[in-house]
């Protein structure tokens, strides 16, 4: 059992996250919310369509695509999971449909459904389940903030960062960020386990990843991606 950490600063973690995402010049901004946003979408996400909805070549996105970790990719070459975000539902499933009540794709982990709004720039209804009980969790999400919560007192465990971050954030991280449906849940499930765990709100959660995301992707959010390369 770890003994339960003090609650980092939100700038700490905000600071903790931009280590572990790593830097992105403006091409690389433009690449991720380009595969991001086409990840969406039913169509397979290959290079060439990133290339165009980025306005890069194909030489750029494919280099991109090899350096960075957390990209996933089909037999055909698609990409199909990019940071946080997955085609097809993971084990715990958080699910992510439209207003429209489509699917759209499944988030890593719960703290993914938080800042996707914000990367997607768009409204997200997500469902999961609780840690410990498995408790239908049902939220909806805007890119400026979290409309609705059921149940009311959900938390968000979260991974206090006394250490590195790996690169392989479904292993070092994700695993860990949890919804439950109240802090009583949490806790108990948080005492047995060996790392560094805090709780969220849903709400803290939100600003963090919103401040993260608005740190990391800066003026590229609000550029329409769709421009092909003249």
């Amino acid at each position: 059992m770890a003994a339960v950490p003090r609650t980092p600063t939100a700038a700490a973690l905000v600071d903790a996250l931009a280590v572990a995402g790593g830097s992105l010049d403006d091409d690389g901004r433009r690449i991720a919310l380009a595969t991001y946003r086409l990840l969406t979408d039913p169509s397979p996400v290959t290079v060439n369509r990133i290339a165009n909805a980025a306005n890069a070549t194909e030489a750029e996105v494919e280099a991109r695509l090899d350096e960075w970790a957390g990209v996933f990719r089909s037999g055909e070459n698609a990409v199909v999971g990019f940071w946080g975000l997955a085609r097809q539902p993971l084990d715990p499933e958080y699910r992510l449909d439209d207003p429209a009540g489509e699917t759209v794709g499944y988030a890593w982990c719960a703290w993914d459904t938080l800042f996707l709004p914000t990367v997607l720039d768009r409204t997200l209804i997500v469902a999961a389940r609780g840690g410990l009980t498995g408790d239908e969790i049902l939220l909806t999400v805007t890119p400026t903030g979290v409309d609705r919560v059921t149940p009311d007192d959900t938390v968000v465990s979260f991974l206090a960062p006394e250490g590195t971050w790996e690169a392989d954030v479904m292993t070092s991280f994700c695993h860990k960020v949890l919804f439950f449906v109240n802090e009583r849940n949490a806790k108990r499930w948080i005492a047995d386990q060996s790392d560094p765990l805090f709780t969220l709100s849903v709400t803290d959660a939100f600003e963090i990843g919103r401040r993260w995301t608005e740190d990391r992707y800066r003026d590229a959010l609000a550029t329409h991606l769709t421009t092909p390369r003249q």
